[in-house]
């Protein structure tokens, strides 16, 4: 009997959308902002663009600065070859370009760190996404081999770019 009590409670149980640790559960109610100009206004995330906002809303961190502050982030780009030593300021102005683009879409999607160590540049995201299009831009620029290598416990996605 309690076994069928048991089934009965688990029925209607909504699995959760996204398994991100830094994706708050219960979600926030209402209007948030981080400090660092993100705002959390009808259940998404988008640039701030008035002191309005922070006037009303409560403050949080933001998963972006949440991932930063702990330093794990959600995707890993790495960038090197011949190719890339002597084209080394263009490919770097592309992904900057492509990471500001992205960040007026969605701004929790920002580079980390960028790390450049025996002729290899590591840049690190705080959005799975982002990592995808820096690679795949960077490879319809300049061809060369790209890589995707996504780990089955979720984050972080790793791009490997070489030519």
């Amino acid at each position: 009997m309690t076994n069928k009590n048991n089934r009965m409670e688990e029925q209607g149980q909504r699995t959760p959308r996204s398994l991100d640790a830094y994706q708050d559960k219960d979600g926030v109610k209402g209007t948030a902002y981080c400090g660092c100009g993100a705002v959390f206004r009808n259940k998404r995330w988008v640039q701030g663009t008035s002191g309005a906002a922070h006037q009303e809303g409560q403050k949080i961190i933001c998963p972006a600065c949440h991932r930063i502050s702990d330093q794990n982030p959600a995707g890993i780009i790495s960038l090197s070859g011949d190719f890339y030593a002597a084209h080394e300021n263009e490919i770097n102005n592309l992904v900057n370009n492509t990471a500001l683009a992205s960040a007026e879409k969605n701004p929790l999607g920002r580079v980390m760190d960028i790390s450049k160590e025996q002729g290899v540049v590591t840049i690190t995201t705080t959005d799975v996404k982002l990592a995808q299009k820096i690679g795949r831009v960077v490879f319809k620029a300049h061809g060369g081999e790209l890589h995707y290598t996504w780990s089955h416990a979720g984050p972080p996605v790793r791009v490997t770019w070489s030519r």
